[in-house]
This record gives structure tokens, C-alpha cells and sequence, in this order.
């Protein structure tokens, strides 16, 4: 080898091991930086010899990578199910709960024993219109909290749609990078991390499936196979209601003109917080709703009134069933199945004739006529006709249907007969089956979620140890390049001192 080669190979590896030094010192500064890959430089032989830099590459493992995005689209969607069940579960509490619907009905039960006991106690009867009031406002709230759940839902999808647009416009710039300065052998070991980066924000919203074509451009469809992204992002076309009640249905959300949720959806995500408070909104608070619904109505039912003293004939006798201690604004009759009560829940309360703060009269509790006080007819709907004061059969009726079986909608998930006891405990108990799951399933997410991130981390992130490890090793080679280059130098003024 000549001097002169020597020479050229030493300085190729010191401008070589400078720049590798500068790489290293790149992975050191991003090493508290997770989504940060451990950058390195593929080494090649020059043309006029030695040691250089052909390209600079990163550690990547694209199969953990696929794990992390599934993980990551799990977690989101169980994660705002359990926040939004946890919030309800605040406001109404757990079956034991003192203000809880289950609680409440045996309050009122209790009040209406005491009642039968002391059918003559205007007091007794006024504290059973305080325990039925009660009731009313448990299922109030309730519907209330099911309703404000939906709503946040519904705000929470339209933030989505708006962070997804503005991730997708992000990654269309960066992909565009990315396969520009494939062609170009540039490094784009960075803009590789944040398009890994925009990919895994992604996938907290929807499931996604990850795809490489030719030249390193990606390509993103949603795990039910939308487009979401293919050189341009797709449009995310959502538009949230302005309030929410029973009757109220959420507008669809749509990735490329396609519905991803309900029964009309043509391909239905399956991860993703997107889907969770699309699941939230449209399925888990509807059928608690229509528990809540099923409930009051039964309440409605068990307490209604019927004529009892009928006008003599030709009058002709009223067959129908009008609503007693419990109805709502507009309600007379009762209706002829829960199903026609969308939302009573939320509408329930007590009948002004028996509310004293409103003038009512609570007797009218014991002596019937409710449903028709103060107006001409009502003596025929009383049943203590006589007046008398320690009259019982109404209120032991009423007691009776505490203890009565009914039918309920067996599809709203809490059984499909029981009393209206078991019926609120079935309900309050399948409310808390799903907050529990939804818990268990959030743990166990983010624990995989954990781990699928440290296993990734372990094998495409920065080491800060090896990274020192490898800066001392090219220290050590730069000393010898430069050595090699002194002792080149030395010969050459050794044979220029000969000559």
C-alpha cells in the first residue's frame, strides 16, 4: 500500500467516524424520546478507497410495531367506556347507594308499610309521598346522567374527527418526505419516527391495519378495511347533535363517506375510542335508558287508577287505566307498554293531586282519585267512597305490587321478569357488570399495551449504555485514523528529508 492510499484511507475514516460520532451523539440526545429509533450508518468502500458512510438506517421492527397499534386501538376503546360508566356510577351510585333507583323503591315500599299501618297519620302519608318523590328524582337523575354521557360521547367524536384531520393532513406531508428521500438515498430515519408516531395517535382513534408499498410509502385502511390513508388522507365527516334526550339520535361519523358504526354500517370498525363512544352513545346508554324507562313505567303501571264507582247507565263504563301516584307532563292514561315511554324516565314524577307543596292532597294516596283530582268525575275513581279512616285495601294493593311478577323487555339486558325490586337490582347490576368489565378489560389493555411498548423500545430504541459503549469504540478509532495519518506524515518528511 502506498503512502499516499494510506493517507486517503485514514482521512475517509476519520470523516466516517465523525460522522458516525454525530449519530451517536443524535441517538444520546433522543434517548429520553420514545418514539425515537436508534439511528446507525450502513458503511461501505468508497471509490478511491476506504471506509464511508452509504446511508443512514434505524432499527425498526414492524411486526412489534402492528402489536403497538392494535394494543394502543384496544385501550381506547374500552378506556372511554369505563371513564364514562365510572361517571355515571358517581352520580347514581351502587345498588346500596341511599339515593340509588334500587334504593329508593324500597324506600317508598317501607313508606307505604307504615302507611298501611297507620292509614289515618296524615304525616305517614305525606312521608310517603316524600319516599315516591324520591324515586322519581333517582330516575330523573339517572336519565339525566345517561343522557349528559351521551352528549360528552358525542363532544369527544367531534374532537376526534378533528384531531384525525389534522393527523392525516400531517402525515401526508411526511410520507411525502419519507418517499421522496427513499429515491434520493436522503436520511429520513426521522421523518420515518414521526410518521410512526402520527400512525400510533391514529390508532387510538380507530383500529388500523399498517401497509408498506414500494419506495417506503404507506398506506392506512381501518381495521374493517376503509381507506383512511393512501397518499392523501381521507375525509373524516362528522357532525355532533346540539343536545341530547332519550328520543335524540347521534349523527353517524364517516371515514371516506363511509359509516363505521350501527346496523346500517356497510363496514363497521372494531378498536379505536371512536368506537367505544360510538358503542357508548348508540348501544350501552340506549339500553340503560331503556332499563331506566322499563322501570318507570312499571311504576306508572303498579300504581294506576281505575274507575271505581261508575256513573249509572246510560253512561257508558271507563275501561281505561289512568295514571295514579306516578305520571308525567302530558301523560293520562297509562301507555299500553314501556316501549311507547321513550324517555320516561327522565319525565316521571309525583301526581300534583297527592303533592302537598302544590296543593295536592297526600290522603288521596289511601282514598284513591288521583288521577282525576279536582275535576267533576273524581268520586269515581275513589275507593274509600265511605271516607273512612283507617280504609287499607288501597294501600295494601299498592304494597302488593312490590311483591307482584311482571314482564319486562328481555333484549334491554336485565332479565325478563321479576318484581319491580328485582328488576332495579337486575338493572343496577348489569350496569355495574359492564363498568367492571370495561375496568378489567382497561387493565389488562394497558398492561399489554406496556409491555408490547417496552419490548418495541427494547429493540428498535436508544441504549444509552450501548450508545457510550459505541462513542468510546469510535474514540478509540478515530485516535488510530489519526495516528495513521502522524505516521504518514512523518514518513513523507522523513523521504522528503532523504531527498
Amino acid at each position: 500500500m502506498s503512502l499516499l492510499t494510506a493517507f486517503s484511507n485514514a482521512r475517509s475514516s476519520l470523516g466516517s467516524l465523525s460522522a458516525q460520532s454525530a449519530l451517536v451523539s443524535r441517538n444520546i440526545t433522543n434517548a429520553d424520546n420514545p418514539s425515537a429509533t436508534r439511528k446507525y450508518a450502513t458503511l461501505g468502500t468508497g471509490r478511491q478507497g476506504g471506509v464511508q458512510i452509504l446511508s443512514v438506517a434505524q432499527s425498526r421492527d414492524q411486526a412489534l410495531f402492528r402489536s403497538l397499534v392494535t394494543s394502543n386501538s384496544t385501550v381506547g376503546a374500552v378506556e372511554v367506556t369505563a371513564n364514562a360508566l365510572d361517571r355515571i356510577r358517581d352520580v347514581i351510585g351502587d345498588v346500596d347507594a341511599f339515593d340509588s333507583p334500587a334504593a329508593s323503591l324500597v324506600g317508598l315500599q317501607n313508606a307505604l308499610s307504615q302507611l298501611a299501618v297507620t292509614p289515618e297519620s296524615p304525616p305517614s302519608a305525606e312521608a310517603a309521598i316524600s319516599a315516591a318523590k324520591d324515586m322519581a328524582s333517582s330516575l330523573n337523575r339517572a336519565s339525566s346522567a345517561v343522557q349528559n354521557m351521551r352528549k360528552d360521547a358525542d363532544t369527544q367524536l367531534a374532537q376526534a374527527a378533528a384531531a384525525m384531520t389534522k393527523l392525516l393532513a400531517e402525515l401526508e406531508t411526511v410520507n411525502k418526505r419519507v418517499t421522496v428521500g427513499t429515491a434520493t438515498n436522503a436520511d429520513i430515519t426521522d421523518f420515518v419516527d414521526r410518521r410512526d408516531q402520527i400512525v400510533s395517535e391514529l390508532s387510538g382513534y380507530v383500529g388500523l391495519n399498517v401497509q408498506m408499498r414500494a419506495g417506503n410509502d404507506l398506506v392506512l385502511t381501518t381495521d374493517s378495511g376503509i381507506t383512511l390513508f393512501e397518499t392523501t388522507g381521507r375525509p373524516i365527516d362528522f357532525t355532533p347533535s346540539p343536545a341530547y334526550s332519550a328520543t335524540v339520535s347521534g349523527g353517524a361519523f364517516k371515514i371516506d363517506g363511509v359509516s363505521v358504526f350501527g346496523p346500517l354500517a356497510p363496514m363497521p370498525i372494531k378498536g379505536g375510542s371512536v368506537f367505544g363512544l360510538l358503542q357508548l352513545r348508540d348501544e350501552t346508554a340506549i339500553t340503560f335508558q331503556g332499563q331506566l324507562d322499563a322501570l318507570a313505567f312499571a311504576l306508572v303501571d303498579s300504581f294506576a287508577e281505575t274507575e271505581q264507582n261508575p256513573a249509572p247507565p246510560p253512561a257508558v263504563p271507563d275501561t281505561n287505566r289512568y295514571a295514579g301516584l306516578f305520571t308525567a307532563t302530558g301523560m293520562t292514561t297509562v301507555p299500553g307498554s314501556s316501549a311507547a315511554t321513550v324517555g320516561l324516565a327522565g319525565l316521571i314524577k309525583v301526581a300534583a293531586g297527592v303533592d302537598n307543596t302544590v296543593g295536592g292532597d297526600p290522603m288521596r294516596l289511601r282514598d284513591g282519585g288521583i288521577s282525576h283530582a279536582g275535576q267533576p268525575d273524581e268520586a269515581r275513581f275513589v275507593y274509600n267512597s265511605k271516607g273512612a279512616g283507617g280504609f287499607t285495601s288501597r294501600i295494601n294493593d299498592l304494597v302488593a305490587q312490590f311483591s307482584t311478577t311482571r314482564s319486562f323487555d328481555i333484549t334491554l339486558g336485565a332479565g325478563g321478569t321479576g318484581t319491580l325490586g328485582d328488576y332495579a337490582a337486575a338493572s343496577m347490576g348489569w350496569l355495574e357488570s359492564r363498568r367492571a368489565e370495561a375496568t378489567a378489560d382497561v387493565d389488562y389493555g394497558k398492561v399489554l399495551l406496556a409491555q408490547t411498548r417496552e419490548t418495541l423500545s427494547n429493540r428498535t430504541g436508544v441504549n444509552l449504555d450501548e450508545e457510550m459503549t459505541r462513542l468510546l469504540d469510535l474514540e478509540r478509532s478515530y485516535q488510530a485514523s489519526s495516528k495513521l495519518i502522524s505516521t504518514v506524515g512523518q514518513m513523507i518528511d522523513a523521504l522528503l528529508a532523504i531527498a
